[in-house]
């Protein structure tokens, strides 16, 4: 038992808590449609976690929760708990029974619980999955399931064999590996595109190093010359700024005297503008009065002679207002005769009128009466006419009827003839197919045993060539990891050879002198100490710091072979270098040791070989130095030797005979030593041939792989292709067959089709038959009605002709017009009255306006006359007003005159003065500028040292601006003061910015920059080495899973086969199934198909199955799926619904066989399923909504 209860509380129909409780074996639901049975099953898939609303017949989360009824509210809160047996453990949790709750509320909030502690839905699955308990498609069976497993297209179907194998966890593996792989690839691809960026620069910065200590050297030398040469620029500029500013001064005082010179005349001819200023502004006062006084006066002139002429106008407006009055009174008197006439005659009309509506009232009574009657008599004739129509058309329709029955039942005589040939024909057909398919079900059951012997030679095959391809994968990677290492080599010789040809490291002046000496310019010359001596790997770094720059020393034959070098150096200014003549040298007396450990490793003169007659210099360098392993054993080595000498450690630790000590850590600019570069030059040789050979071998082998592999995968394709070619001739045989049967089957149908259509054929022609005899006794009583009911018509038609009315029509349209005309009159005397009596209103209001009007004017011209004479009077007194200013204007006039003059002279005298000014102006601007030019150039001069020297303390002149330096020594160094320069000084500046032009732009950060690179480039190929051999992990891995669901796959499909096919037959009492692979070859994307053999049939499609064949077929499925991966219970809702008593009972047993190891809760209608049941739950629906549970135990029935 592994499902011990069920509660629900709030759950669709399930308002109240409701608890079921579960036996192992079968526990059966039943109870009405609609009462909430599947309600149980979507409960367990709900608590089980389903996400889907579509399998919980839901459209969303509220839905879950009951809705309420009429007598019962909704609620809040939907709750399932769950509760497993799990005694046996086979859930991996320490409990011996395990509770899972879910609940929902009305926001869409959803939440787990485990034993009563709140989890995440994962975490419920995982443990689900532990248990057997996955999103498995049949752990819940309805019938929508049952019909889907045979609707599936073979790919899908897949699904349903691929659970029962449990190989869902490889393919999450797979997929995962997959993942990776493909991220493990990219990480590559990137990579190896940094790694092609990272190598060329690796050799550029690696040159640009070289440059950078090369263009230091230069920046210095060139450094210290251009102190001295702008030390001399800032002597000379500071000297010509000193005279600049002494003659702009002497300029600036000439230029302020002429100014207060000019600034007296301007004071004077100011004070005679000033007196003119003041005269002229009284003249022009007064002659702003005077003209004040005749604008006035022309303006007085000018409203004389418009008031004048005004007054005019308005006298005679009004005598023309007056005229208008009298003729206006004599058109009203004579409007008021007029409307008396009109209202005479206005009575008249109306008069009229009111006789005429009275005829026509006594005319339209009596026309109302004879229309009634009309009336009548028109629609009891339309009756018997339409009834005429209706029987003339049953008429034709019976006699259209009776032709159409004569033609069928000649068409059924000719369908019966031919119905009975063809049944014959397919008699015939159906037996020969019957013997063709007998010949082809027995070749491929020949054929199947050819396939099933090549796919297992296949299957070695395959198994031989993956073996082949792990092993050209390894050959492929070995050669690629043997590639690379040569292609390093390579490089790293190419390096090392040409920094051997460049003297890359060595000083400039030993460069110069090897140079000279293999161009023959220099004799004498063997090499450098570093070039001549062989050390050996351990001792190197303790030589190369015991030797130190004596490394780059030069060896010569004779002391004249040394003075011919150094006066090269001189000739050539390339530098120094320090040379040892094998002829002058002569070593001191070398150290000897006794007595000490093995740390001390002995003279540094023993441990280095050399050519014997360079003897002496080694004796000389290395004679007096000790090398021992570590400075522990350095210190005791001081005390107990004695004189001049010196101790150097493996790590490159120095001890002096004096007792100072240097070591520490070696900086990260410093690059291989001399002596280390030297000997990996020779060394890589032979190691580069070494690499080839290998590099050979590896080629040789995978070629072999390669040949190896594709012969196997020829035979392999050739296998899979014959195999193929054998699995389509059996397909076809197959598909043949099946097309042979159901054609078998199809004529079959046909020919009873054709049987039966041949008897409904004589049937239908003797009811044909009888209906022609009843057709014409109809149609002979439809002519003798239609008689009668044309001889009424036509005797109503006699009488409406008879009655007329057009004597009282014609009184009526007299009566009528005469009316109209009436009316018309009366109209036309009221329009003319309204009309008159409007212009009647109309003159009286002009005459009205009138004489307001003449009123007004009289009034205008009154105050126009006395405005008048008060202007006249005016301009008298303005005339006495302008001859009084004319005698003031001119003596002021003349006054102006002489002041003008005077300032004529004075302004003549300042402008020969300012003359002056302008000239000494233009000198001190000339000054100003040439003061202004030395301190832009002193300042020019100042920012040139700064950017070609750096902070630099300097003298400023004054007047020259600039914020002097920190005193941050060295960082801010001091000009010196030249008073003059050599000759050649410039031209060896030049000389050096050309050598730094030569070198182009070099990098300063280089030899950092390339050890950062170096090591980042180091780097980047170890970590391509662990992803490459990361992806072939991943790819066996892949290759592996590939083997395992394969192998799972095939094994529980065969199973599933073998079960299906038992219970196939089974259920059907016989016959034959069995599932088939569409693509034997891949069976990694191989569909299912379904092949079904009910008994006494042929094989048949899907498709050509009945409705409870179906359900059969897919029962048989499923069950096999449990049968061969039980799942530890399952519900089956509703899944017998299409089975007949027979099929019913063979279901119940099978049933029963798997509740052995499945417990099953089954919802069902059927009585002989509910009996296999140990449990029965009932389940009905109140008036309510809510759904109410009665439990029984069969076996305590069977007790009582």
């Amino acid at each position: 038992m592994r499902l011990k209860t069920l509660e629900l509380q709030g759950y669709k129909s399930f308002a109240t808590k409701t608890i079921f409780h579960f036996d192992s074996g079968i526990t059966a639901i039943v109870g009405p449609n609609g009462s909430g049975k599947s309600n149980v099953a979507d409960a367990i898939r709900w608590v089980l976690g389903e996400q889907s609303y579509t399998a919980l017949r839901v459209r969303k989360t509220e839905d879950l929760i009951f809705s309420g009824s009429e007598s019962r509210p909704r609620l809040g809160l939907a709750t399932v708990t769950l509760v497993l047996d799990n005694r046996d453990g086979w859930l991996p949790v320490d409990f011996l029974e395990v509770t899972i709750t879910r609940r929902a509320s009305r926001d869409g909030q959803n939440e787990y619980l485990l034993n009563g502690n709140r989890v995440r839905l994962r975490d419920i699955t995982e443990l689900l999955a532990a248990g057997g308990l996955g999103q498995r498609t049949y752990l819940h069976i309805g019938q929508g399931l049952v019909d889907a497993t045979l609707s599936l297209r073979p790919e899908e179907r897949r699904a349903l064999v691929e659970d029962a194998a449990g190989i869902g966890l490889h393919h999450a593996r797979r997929t995962e590996a997959l993942a990776r792989l493909d991220a493990t690839q990219a990480n590559l691809v990137r990579l190896h595109d940094i790694l092609s960026e990272i190598e060329p620069r690796l050799k550029q910065l690696e040159r640009q190093a070289e440059r950078a200590r090369a263009h230091q050297l230069i920046s210095t030398n060139l450094r210290e010359l251009l102190r001295i040469w702008y030390g001399y620029q800032w002597h000379q500029a500071q000297q010509k700024l000193h005279q600049a500013r002494q003659d702009e001064e002497r300029d600036r005082l000439a230029v302020t005297a002429q100014a207060h010179k000019l600034e007296g005349m301007a004071s004077e001819i100011a004070h005679l503008v000033a007196q003119q200023s003041a005269v002229r502004a009284q003249v022009g006062e007064w002659h702003r009065q005077s003209s004040a006084l005749h604008t006035e006066a022309e303006t007085l002139q000018r409203d004389l002679a418009v008031g004048e002429e005004r007054v005019r106008l308005l006298s005679a407006q009004r005598d023309e207002i007056l005229g208008e009055v009298e003729a206006l009174e004599r058109s009203r008197n004579a409007m008021q005769d007029k409307i008396e006439h009109v209202k005479v005659a206005l009575i008249q009309a109306e008069e009229g009128l009111q006789a005429a509506q009275q005829r026509v009232q006594a005319l339209d009574v009596r026309l109302e009466e004879e229309r009634s009657k009309r009336k009548n008599l028109l629609e009891q004739q339309r009756r018997w006419e339409q009834r005429v129509r209706q029987l003339t058309d049953q008429i034709v329709n019976r006699n259209a009827r009776l032709q159409h029955l004569q033609e069928q039942i000649a068409q059924l005589e000719r369908e019966a003839a031919q119905a009975i040939a063809a049944y014959d024909a397919h008699l015939h057909a159906h037996s020969a197919m019957e013997h063709q398919l007998q010949e082809k079900t027995r070749t491929a059951q020949e054929l199947e045993g050819v396939i099933a012997d090549l796919h297992r030679r296949i299957e070695e095959q395959s198994q031989r060539g993956h073996q082949m391809e792990q092993e050209l994968g390894r050959a492929k990677d070995a050669l690629d990891v043997c590639r690379r290492q040569l292609e390093a080599l390579r490089a790293r010789h190419d390096l090392l050879t040409r920094m051997q040809r460049d003297l890359t490291g060595y000083y400039e002046g030993v460069r110069a002198v090897l140079s000279a000496a293999h161009q023959g310019q220099l004799q004498g010359v063997l090499g450098t100490v570093a070039q001549l001596l062989h050390v050996p790997a351990p001792v190197e770094i303790a030589i190369e710091t015991a030797l130190g720059g004596h490394l780059q020393d030069i060896v010569v034959e004779t002391w004249a072979d040394a003075e011919a070098a150094i006066e090269y150096l001189k000739a050539t200014r390339k530098g120094r270098a320090t040379f040892l003549p094998l002829d002058t040298v002569h070593p001191s007396r070398p150290i000897t040791l006794a007595g000490h450990d093995s740390k001390v490793l002995g003279v540094g003169s023993t441990l280095v070989t050399c050519a014997e007659r360079l003897r002496p210099v080694l004796q000389l360098l290395l004679g007096r130095t000790i090398v021992v392993e570590d400075l522990t054993t350095a210190r005791r080595v001081l005390r107990s030797v004695q004189g001049n000498f010196q101790i150097v450690t493996l790590a490159g630790e120095l001890v002096r005979s004096g007792g100072s000590v240097t070591g520490g850590s070696v900086g990260g600019e410093r690059s291989v030593g001399l002596l280390t570069r030297r000997r990996e030059w020779l060394e890589l040789p032979s190691a580069i041939q070494a690499h080839q050979a290998t590099e050979e071998e590896l080629s040789r082998r995978l070629e072999e792989c390669r040949s190896d592999l594709t012969q196997a995968q020829a035979a392999l394709q050739q296998m899979r292709q014959e195999a193929t070619e054998l699995e389509t001739q059996r397909r076809v045989l197959e598909r043949e067959s099946a097309a042979l049967a159901g054609e078998m089957e199809r004529i079959m149908q046909a020919a009873a089709w054709q049987r039966d259509l041949a008897e409904r054929a004589q049937t239908k022609r003797a009811e044909l038959i009888r209906l022609v005899e009843h057709t014409k006794a109809e149609i002979e009583l439809l002519r003798a009605e239609q008689q009668n009911a044309q001889s009424e018509s036509e005797q109503l038609t006699k009488e409406v002709a008879a009655l007329s009315q057009e004597t009282s029509l014609a009184e009526m349209s007299q009566a009528q017009a005469a009316l109209t005309a009436a009316q018309a009159q009366v109209e036309r005397q009221r329009a003319l009255l309204e009309g008159d009596m409007a212009a009647l209103s109309e003159i009286e209001d002009r005459m009205k306006n009138r004489r307001a009007r003449a009123e007004e004017l009289m009034r205008e011209i009154a105050l126009l006359t006395a405005q008048l004479g008060e202007r006249r009077e005016r301009l008298t007194h303005l005339a006495e007003q302008i001859s009084a200013l004319s005698a003031l204007i001119a003596p002021a006039e003349a006054e102006l005159d002489e002041l003008s003059g005077r300032q004529s002279a004075l302004e003549e005298e300042e402008r020969r003065q300012r003359e002056r000014l302008r000239h000494l102006e233009s000198e001190h601007a000339r000054s100003t500028l040439e003061l202004t030019r030395c301190q832009d150039a002193l300042r020019a001069l100042r920012r040139q040292i700064e950017s070609e020297l750096g902070l630099v303390d300097i003298t400023l002149s004054e007047g020259v601006n600039g914020q002097p330096p920190l005193p941050l020594h060295p960082l801010v160094s001091t000009l010196p003061v030249v008073d003059e320069i050599p000759e050649d000084l410039e031209a060896e500046i030049r000389g050096l910015r050309v050598q730094l032009s030569q070198l182009g732009s070099v990098n300063l950060n280089a030899p950092q920059e390339y050890a950062e690179v170096r090591t980042r480039y180091e780097f980047l190929k170890g970590q391509i080495s662990d992803l490459e051999q990361a992806a072939a992990n991943l790819r066996r891995v892949i290759a592996e899973l590939d083997q395992l669901i394969e192998r799972d796959f095939l094994a529980t499909f065969h199973a599933v086969s073998r079960e299906f096919k038992a219970y196939f037959r089974r259920l059907f009492n016989g016959g034959d199934a069995d599932l088939v692979l569409t693509d034997p070859q891949n069976i990694s994307q191989t569909g299912i198909d379904i092949i079904a053999r009910p008994p006494g049939k042929r094989a048949r499609t899907l498709a050509m199955l009945s409705g409870g064949e179906r359900a059969l077929t897919a029962v048989s499925l499923i069950f096999a799926l449990l049968k061969v991966r039980p799942t530890p219970f399952c519900t089956l809702d509703e899944v017998d619904a299409m089975l007949d008593e027979a099929n019913v009972g063979r279901f119940r047993q099978v049933l029963e066989e798997l509740s052995q190891q499945t417990q099953f809760i089954v919802i069902t209608h059927n009585r002989h399923t509910v009996e296999a049941a140990k449990t029965i739950y009932g389940i009905s629906m109140g008036k309510d909504t809510v759904s109410r549970v009665v439990s029984l135990r069969l076996e305590e029935v069977g007790s009582q």
